[in-house]
Formats: C-alpha cells, sequence, structure tokens
C-alpha cells in the first residue's frame, strides 16, 4: 500500500496521522523520540537560517528557534496536513518562520542561501537520497551544516533481536491504537529494516560533496546522528 517508490502514498500516509503524529513518536519509542531531536538540535550550533527539510510537525525547527532566539527558520514538507500541524504549534515564534510544501528533491531556493540544513526521520522516506543531498549542498553557504537524524538497526546481537521483535510486532499495534492506521506503521517500521546501513549513507553524503562526514548512534543504535559539512 505504502511504497517509497511512489511518493503519493507516502504523502497520503502521512496525511493520515499528521494529527496524532507526535504522540504517537513520543509513545512509540518510548520517550526517547525528544531525547534524540535534542541531540540534533544541539549538534547545530547557532545560524542564522535553518532549513528543516520533512518538517512534520515542526518539531526539529521550533526546538531550535527555541534555543536560538535570533534565528529564522524554513519548514519545507511535502504533506501539507503536517504543515498545517506545525503553522498551530509555531504561534509563539510570530514571523521568525516559513513554511514551503515542496519535495526535499527538488528544494524551491537559491544556491547557498541557507546556514543550516536539517532532516529528521525522514530521509528513508524519500525517493532519492542522493538527489536531495545534492540539492541540500546546493542551496547551503560555504561551510554550512547538514545534520541527518534518521531511525536504523541495532548492531549489537541481542539489541538487535529486541529491535526487529519490536518493529515487526509491537509498533504496528501501537500504531493502531495511537495513530489510528496500523498499516501506515506496518510501512514505517519496515522502512527501517530495508534502509541503507549508515556507512552508506556516509558514502553517498562523500559523493556529493560533504566533508568532515560523521555519525553517532544512539540509543544502542535505533537512532542515529549523521553531521557534515558543506
Amino acid at each position: 500500500m505504502y511504497q517509497q517508490s511512489a511518493p503519493e502514498t507516502i504523502q497520503a500516509m502521512f496525511a493520515s496521522i499528521a494529527e496524532h503524529y507526535d504522540r504517537a513518536n513520543s509513545t512509540l519509542s518510548f520517550g526517547l523520540h525528544p531525547y534524540w531531536n535534542q541531540q540534533l538540535i544541539q549538534a547545530i550550533g547557532s545560524h542564522k537560517c535553518l532549513l528543516d527539510l520533512c518538517a512534520g510537525t515542526g518539531e526539529i525547527a521550533f526546538g531550535y528557534l527555541k534555543k536560538n532566539p535570533q534565528a529564522e527558520a524554513i519548514l519545507l514538507d511535502f504533506c501539507p496536513e503536517m504543515l498545517s500541524v506545525a503553522q498551530s504549534k509555531g504561534a509563539s515564534f510570530h514571523h521568525r518562520f516559513e513554511m514551503i510544501q515542496a519535495d526535499a528533491q527538488a528544494i524551491p531556493l537559491p544556491n547557498h542561501s541557507v546556514d543550516a540544513v536539517t532532516i529528521a526521520y525522514g530521509i528513508r522516506n524519500i525517493k532519492d537520497p542522493e538527489k536531495c543531498f545534492h540539492e541540500v549542498f546546493r542551496v547551503l553557504k560555504p561551510g554550512g551544516f547538514f545534520g541527518i537524524l534518521e531511525l536504523t538497526r541495532p548492531t549489537a546481537k541481542l539489541p538487535r533481536l529486541g529491535h526487529r521483535c519490536y518493529t515487526r510486532f509491537v509498533l504496528p499495534l501501537l500504531g493502531k491504537f495511537t495513530a489510528k492506521n496500523m498499516e501506515a506503521y506496518r510501512y514505517l517500521a519496515s522502512s527501517v529494516e530495508i534502509f541503507a546501513t549508515p556507512e552508506v549513507l556516509m558514502k553517498n553524503l562523500h559523493t556529493s560533496g560533504f566533508q568532515n562526514v560523521q555519525k553517532r548512534s544512539l540509543t544502542f543504535a535505533a537512532a542515529t546522528l549523521f553531521t557534515a559539512i558543506k
């Protein structure tokens, strides 16, 4: 039903869970979701303009604006329902952010126009991640920061076994009750299992021109934070 190769199905999936997305993520990650987000936000540093791709409900962008009172943010997502939720959440930040409904593979911004780019839990849902990387490289200013936060598969034997059982059997059931869409979370669980390894992701970042590419495993590698510089 939901396929990475068919972006319109992924868009429909996120539209169906937008209102429950934050609560579901917190529940399904056993409360670790906010901690992982903070690791990305802290890694960004201090920049004037942040572009948050696959921005969803704005958790990363608004967390960054709260930490950096002088900064501005651009929230880009291809799902209008997600951006609608983000709009209601961002009222306290007034005119410090703007929203763009667009594809992260074709960012409608000029070359060298932003200081930092982030993408959290979104790169595995993009049809062509390398195309997205090239677009990020294009819009970043020289020396700009790129941060990716993504769910990954633990490498140690016992954590990986527990992770596999959870994602295949428990997560879809919890998704049914917290987000009212069992199939959406069955897809999200499978997308973690089949997505590229962190090593492949790092290689693709290097190939796209990024330097100082690094990764940091979080919570037994259930999530991984990637950072790079243009």
